[in-house]
């Protein structure tokens, strides 16, 4: 995909998950929306299930692949050379209890030469403050506030564990991530909703985040993966193993972690140590 057809393509992605968002913020303020449970600790709502018909109907457009958490999977995508990887509405029970940490997300990504998935594209929208977060691969990562102009993001230059910031989950947080912090010296703990996590420590509020379990799938991380790479940091398995994307099976069995680059491999290293 060369640079100019990349660039419509991101144009109308942020364009189509804005449209998400205004539907999704019609339900977050009527308040009149069903919910139910996929699973335990895994609710769905209308609201999810609106963004989600949209995305569809609007990046279904350009023939790619298309793989998205509340669609069923035909793997119809396996195989393609380009595949929509999508979250119609991340941080479903931080809308429920009406936080504004939740956002809408997908990323595109592009078969290698050897039959490999990595991100070309990515953008995140929170809609309830109008924030949004995109990359292209090679192009950069940046952040855009309503009306504001386009800034481009930079991780945290920080290189001590003790001085950092460690942003959990707010509704996942796991026994794993309280013990390395401890063992690391890190005091300061931040709890989010949703794939905000990964978008601060794009954008310097932040120095790691990762999740050792095996409950996260491949459109929880998608998106994110390329903007914190195009904004310098780095996200691996929490084995500091590359994710791929488009697999048969789109767990992430090894979990994920995210830093600013600089502490990724001290703190793959500590995992590993205490897991």
């Amino acid at each position: 995909m060369e640079k100019t057809e990349k660039q419509n393509v991101l144009d109308g992605l942020i364009k189509t998950l804005k449209q998400a968002g205004q539907a999704v913020m019609e339900y977050y303020r009527s308040q009149d929306y069903d919910i139910r449970d996929k699973g335990p600790g895994n609710p769905v709502t209308s609201a999810d299930l609106a963004s989600n018909k949209i995305l569809l109907n609007s990046l279904g457009k350009y023939g790619y692949g298309i793989l998205s958490e509340e669609s069923a999977d035909d793997k119809s995508r396996l195989g393609k050379d380009l595949v929509w990887i999508i979250d119609p509405l991340d941080g479903t029970a931080d809308f429920i209890r009406k936080t504004t940490e939740f956002t809408i997300m997908a990323g595109l990504v592009k078969k290698d030469a050897d039959n490999k998935y990595r991100p070309l594209l990515g953008a995140i929208y929170r809609p309830a403050t109008d924030d949004i977060y995109y990359a292209a691969s090679g192009q950069g990562a940046y952040a855009e506030h309503a009306a504001e102009a386009a800034r481009r993001l930079k991780v945290s230059a920080e290189t001590e564990l003790k001085k950092m910031t460690m942003l959990s989950s707010r509704s996942h947080s796991t026994g794993l991530e309280k013990i390395v912090a401890k063992r690391s010296g890190i005091t300061n703990i931040v709890s989010l909703g949703s794939s905000l996590k990964i978008c601060l420590l794009a954008d310097q509020e932040g120095e790691l985040s990762f999740n050792p379990s095996d409950k996260t799938w491949e459109w929880d991380i998608c998106a994110s993966d390329l903007i914190i790479h195009e904004a310098g940091g780095r996200l691996t398995d929490i084995e500091g193993n590359t994710i791929y994307y488009n697999k048969k099976d789109p767990r992430n069995k090894k979990g994920y972690l995210a830093t600013n680059g600089l502490i990724h491999d001290s703190v793959v290293k500590k995992i590993s140590e205490l897991r």
